[in-house]
């Protein structure tokens, strides 16, 4: 895998720029209003811990109205754009569209796992410019979204460096894995999806398995007809201790979200 030059980076960076440098003069339209303008976590004088206690909307997570979407680290860089320029909305969508450029050079590397150079370039140019990112991008809120894909791409990145020489485990890529996985989880909560590409990648890309394979060997051996090889071991401990942490991941998420008397009462 070639590493990505500056030539590229520029590049990607210019069409990005190019294509949303209108979005630095909007203001702020529709969730924006209740997620920034009308959000007392992004003040100075609320203290940080409220931000981990809230909703992204500012409400206790504990209140039965609250939304239950848990995003403290999103609200943090709402809050850091505050300190900058209070309800100012350019520094707002500028950090927006600095996001995308950062999430789309990140792209690019994970292309480069899959394409040759040039068809890698022009899958990123394409993921750049694509309609489909426009309301996350010009969107303040859209924010979350950008900010759980780069961490959702870091920690696949992360996870494909597990495999060592004879394929041997590598526990510090995992480790790192688990991490931000956990990160993108707390810009928003789809980036604890990342786990199920994880998997797939290790069995059908990293191994190169393949599902008459695994259900052979699996047949033979639930027939005591033959053992599981060492390398399908070592794949499988990878994923057992992918798949624990995430449920770890799970279960604390879901200790965050009080579920309402009411609510009990009601089912």
């Amino acid at each position: 895998m070639a590493d990505i030059n500056l030539k590229e980076i520029t590049l990607i960076v210019g069409v990005v720029t190019a294509c949303y440098w209108n979005s630095l003069f909007c203001g702020f339209v529709f969730d924006d209003v209740s997620a920034i303008l009308d959000n007392k976590d992004l003040h100075p004088s609320t203290p940080l811990k409220t931000l981990f206690q809230n909703d992204f909307w500012g409400t206790p997570m504990s209140e039965e109205r609250s939304h239950k979407s848990y995003r403290p680290l999103t609200v943090l860089t709402f809050r850091l754009n505050y300190l900058l320029s209070e309800l100012k909305p350019m520094s707002y969508h500028l950090l927006n569209m600095i996001f995308h450029a950062v999430v789309s050079v990140i792209f690019l590397k994970v292309c480069r796992l899959f394409l040759d150079n040039k068809s890698s370039v022009i899958a990123s140019l394409l993921f750049a410019v694509h309609p489909i990112h426009t309301e996350a991008v010009t969107g303040v809120v859209g924010r979350a979204e950008l900010l759980s894909s780069i961490f959702f791409l870091a920690a696949f990145l992360s996870y494909t460096r597990s495999k060592g020489p004879d394929n041997s485990i590598v526990w510090t890529p995992i480790a790192l894995t688990v991490f931000l996985v956990a990160v993108a989880t707390l810009c928003k909560e789809q980036g604890i999806t990342v786990v199920g590409i994880c998997c797939v990648y290790e069995v059908f890309i990293a191994q190169g398995y393949t599902l008459p394979l695994l259900c052979t060997t699996a047949g033979q051996f639930l027939r005591g007809k033959g053992s599981i090889p060492f390398s399908m071991l070592q794949t499988l401990v990878k994923l057992i201790v992918l798949m624990f942490s995430t449920l770890l991941l799970v279960v604390i998420r879901v200790q965050v979200i009080p579920i309402p008397t009411s609510s009990i009462h009601q089912v």
